[in-house]
């Protein structure tokens, strides 16, 4: 069966009557290989074909999908269509024009990608791959179309009701749609390039870098001339997950560059364009760095002051100002003071002095440097009708905690993600594979550490294949030879030419 990366249940819930009867036949005729979205913005100019089909052995089929009868359509041409409707004679645009217009569109796009065209030959600057387009008339049998149709909509470019019954075979209906690809010739794509068109099909999708830069750099732009070699975009798994989160408490689980951000991002994306005014959404992390980077990008990607995006510290402190809250004791911004911060919020909650259920949702990143009580308080901020709250966590990051949680569960904090609520990534796109091999068995104990009262199991990482140098391994006998061995390694560094804003040294605190 195909993959429908928005959910097959999900999707058969938002067809009309037609469209349904093609997602049946798709279901049904199509192999596995074949990832197939319905009424989704697709492009820069968010065109909303019914359905867009990816094969890796042919390419991209646009489709657009009509109900109506025959006696419906009263006159046609390659432009237009007049129909009859219970309001009356209406003009529309033809559908054949129509999606031809997405196709060429999504294909002058592509063809402006150096890794998805000839190099060279005859067809230099032609897509590698074949691509097409087609109407589906689901409601019109062959016996109703008449002589004329197939002067307007050409028969290999349409199909009908009759190709949707359940006794068509499935070969000849894959035969039917490869009779709509504008060329045929024999291509198969490799994952780069599948994920490449994803890439330019579904702006949302993208990754603006597996790992933010620690130095500021100038972003890639999306034109032509600007595409980098390794166009970043969420796996199949990770755009089904953001695609499928549904209502209610939600806990996603993945070691470090599994995507878990990307998710949340396109997450916030998508509940702000879909809230009506009022509640705003929240966002929270414990690292201000990180805080900083998702707030870029979702303003790049043009979700405004709706979603909030705060540490937990800095949220707490906004609630403080906001309400008069009296935080007691010292002023000093020190570890007393963000204690006595998060407990007068806590108290304040309780007492109803700040709100809660004010967020239509909620969204929390790298929620294992939580304490249990945030944790508890987070699942009061969300409004009661939506319960919308996202939870990213991976115990084995747990940089900030003094020690490890014993027999944590989500259900004692108050987050009800069992079963289908919980979804778990475990590919790491972030480290070359010789790096994550060390980190793994510098990580061993930790990784092996099973409680088996928690629900918050480590996850142990999978190379996603990315290979590189293999790293160093020094190991020093006190504090000061390894700051001496660092200096030493900078210094021969510095003196085979290495600029000095290529060199970092990762600390775990300022200290």
């Amino acid at each position: 069966m195909a993959i429908f990366p928005q959910g097959l249940t999900r999707v058969d819930k938002r067809c009309n009557t037609g469209e349904r009867r093609v997602l049946h036949q798709l279901k049904r005729c199509l192999e596995d290989d074949y990832i197939v979205w319905h009424d989704i913005p697709i492009g820069p100019k968010a065109r909303q074909p019914d359905f867009v089909i990816l094969s890796p052995r042919w390419g991209v089929l646009l489709l657009e999908v009509k109900d109506w009868k025959r006696q419906t359509l009263i006159k046609a041409n390659v432009d237009q269509v007049e129909l009859q409707t219970p309001h009356g004679r209406v003009t529309d645009g033809s559908p054949m024009r129509q999606v031809r217009d997405y196709t060429m569109e999504l294909v002058n796009l592509m063809q402006a990608d150096p890794q998805l065209v000839h190099a060279d030959g005859p067809f230099q600057g032609k897509l590698l791959f074949p691509y097409g387009w087609g109407v589906v008339f689901s409601g019109i049998t062959k016996a109703a179309a008449g002589e004329d149709f197939h002067e307007v909509f050409p028969e290999f470019k349409t199909l009908l009701r009759d190709d949707l019954e359940e006794d068509v075979d499935p070969g000849d209906f894959q035969m039917r749609l490869w009779g709509m690809f504008t060329v045929n010739y024999p291509y198969t794509l490799t994952l780069p390039q599948r994920d490449r068109i994803r890439w330019h099909l579904f702006p949302e999708i993208r990754m603006q870098s597996a790992q933010p830069s620690l130095l500021p750099v100038d972003e890639p732009g999306s034109s032509a001339g600007d595409l980098p070699d390794l166009l970043q975009v969420m796996d199949l798994q990770q755009e089904q997950i953001a695609r499928t989160l549904g209502a209610g408490h939600r806990v996603i689980h993945g070691p470090a560059g599994s995507g878990k951000t990307m998710i949340l991002i396109y997450r916030a994306q998508q509940l702000a364009a879909a809230a009506q005014p009022g509640k705003p959404i929240l966002i929270l992390c414990y690292n201000r760095s990180l805080a900083g980077r998702i707030e870029a990008v979702l303003r790049e990607r043009g979700v405004d002051e709706r979603v909030q995006v705060r540490t937990f510290h800095a949220w707490c402190q906004d609630m403080v100002d906001t309400y008069q809250v009296n935080v007691p004791g010292v002023k000093t911004r020190d570890n007393a003071y963000y204690a006595a911060l998060v407990g007068a919020v806590e108290r304040a909650l309780e007492t109803g002095l700040v709100p809660s259920g004010q967020y239509l949702a909620l969204l929390v990143d790298e929620a294992h440097d939580f304490e249990e009580s945030w944790l508890r308080l987070c699942t009061q901020l969300v409004d009661p009708l939506t319960r919308s709250l996202l939870v990213m966590y991976d115990d084995a990051q747990s940089i900030y905690q003094k020690k490890r949680r014993s027999r944590f569960t989500f259900a004692g904090v108050g987050i009800e993600a069992q079963g289908r609520r919980t979804q778990v990534l475990k590919l790491n796109y972030r480290n070359t594979r010789e790096v994550l091999n060390l980190a793994v068995r510098c990580a061993d104990a930790l990784l092996r550490s099973e409680d088996e009262t928690s629900d918050t199991a480590t996850v142990t990482p999978t190379s996603a294949g990315r290979s590189g140098p293999p790293p160093v391994l020094v190991r020093a006998r006190s504090p000061l030879e390894e700051a001496e061995l660092i200096a030493q390694r900078i210094v021969g560094l510095l003196a085979e030419g290495v600029a000095p804003d290529e060199v970092v040294v990762l600390c775990r605190t300022r200290q």
